[in-house]
């Protein structure tokens, strides 16, 4: 199992409790919260605007919040909410959240979980103390990954064409995933989609072909932001994806492995004629980049280095890159022009000391 001495199923202080298991009163204030009511009750239903995908990241956050009074001090579970959450306790939660490995980013969203549900089981609280805990965090944040990228988009798409070329020397399954191997690298580059979304890319759903066109298409249930997207396809990529559907994919779509699960019409079949799962495709996309570059670069990485890219080689379109990326602002997207212009200024410092030391010298 990875992740470390930290890593899922080794801290049991990581676990969210479930709601089930909550403190009765906060399982009733939640459950009431989350109930549709008339518009004349004075309480209740505050959560229903939500998407459920809100209000389950909320209730996590809690339920983290009492996993870790349960290890830490367990005899306040039976006090008020608002006894619970107090500048020491939140100082302590911050504290083990870092100790057990957590980052920056990840204890920020936990200490806006935790205000999230505070508001709702405690309503008449003033929690204000947590949003300036948040800001010292915030000031001396470091991304836990690097923002500079190594290897550009053409490297990784000269790999995928290199593993496709080759897959014609190999038999039977074994050209099959080597081809469908190249081809996710390469779809990938040019359409660096999130995880979860390039997982479940399925024929005839999110990747349709119309006009003689491919399209991938994603509904605002789909997309993080939750906004319709769609993109087509470059021409030069539907001669590969289109042998990739006729020829390698029926043959995996033919195993009988271990793990048999009918795809239906997923786009990405593993060795065993499987849906790939989305941890499968990590680890597949992390071990090739690995071993050709000598560093993972996991699905999402491929995000940073489109930006990269077009930051560095085409500054002028980097505006271009955030509906590509699904960005809602600009502002995350300019990172990556700042950052290329940052290097580029380094280059040419570098480059007047060196004149003006010739000057010097000579």
């Amino acid at each position: 199992m990875s992740g470390g001495r930290y890593g899922p199923g080794k801290c049991p202080e990581r676990q969210c409790l479930p709601v089930v298991l909550w403190p009765e009163h906060d399982r009733l204030l939640w459950e009431a919260a989350c109930a549709h009511t008339s518009i004349l009750e004075d309480s209740g239903g505050e959560l229903t605007h939500l998407a459920p995908i809100s209000r389950r990241k909320t209730a996590k956050g809690w339920g983290r919040f009492i996993t870790h009074l349960r290890f830490n001090d367990p005899a306040r579970l039976t006090e008020p909410v608002a006894a619970r959450i107090t500048l020491k306790q939140v100082r302590g939660y911050v504290r083990r959240l870092e100790e057990i490995g957590n980052s920056t980013t990840t204890v920020l969203c936990r200490l806006q979980e935790l205000i999230d549900a505070a508001r709702i089981l405690a309503p008449d609280e003033a929690f204000g103390f947590i949003n300036r805990i948040s800001s010292h965090i915030r000031a001396r944040h470091r991304p836990a990954r690097p923002k500079t990228n190594r290897v550009m988009a053409d490297e990784v798409a000269t790999l995928a064409f290199d593993l496709m070329e080759a897959a014609d020397a190999m038999p039977g399954t074994e050209r099959a995933v080597q081809y469908r191997d190249g081809f996710m690298l390469l779809l990938l580059v040019h359409l660096p989609l999130r995880r979860k979304n390039f997982t479940a890319l399925t024929l005839g759903e999110s990747l349709v072909s119309r006009q003689n066109q491919w399209f991938v298409t994603l509904t605002p249930a789909q997309t993080k932001t939750h906004v319709h997207f769609e993109a087509a396809l470059h021409p030069n990529l539907v001669p590969w994806l289109e042998t990739y559907l006729a020829e390698h994919r029926p043959v995996l779509m033919a195993r009988v492995g271990r793990w048999k699960v009918d795809p239906g019409e997923r786009l990405w079949i593993s060795s065993h004629g499987s849906p790939m799962t989305e941890i499968a495709i990590y680890d597949r996309i992390s071990r090739l980049t690995t071993s050709a570059f000598g560093e993972n670069i996991s699905p999402h990485r491929f995000r940073d280095i489109a930006a990269s890219t077009i930051a560095t080689h085409a500054p002028e379109y980097i505006h271009a890159a955030a509906p590509l990326l699904g960005h809602t602002t600009l502002r995350t997207t300019e990172k990556y022009y700042r950052q290329a212009r940052a290097q580029e200024g380094q280059k040419r410092y570098v480059s007047t000391l060196e004149q003006i030391r010739r000057k010097a010298n000579g």
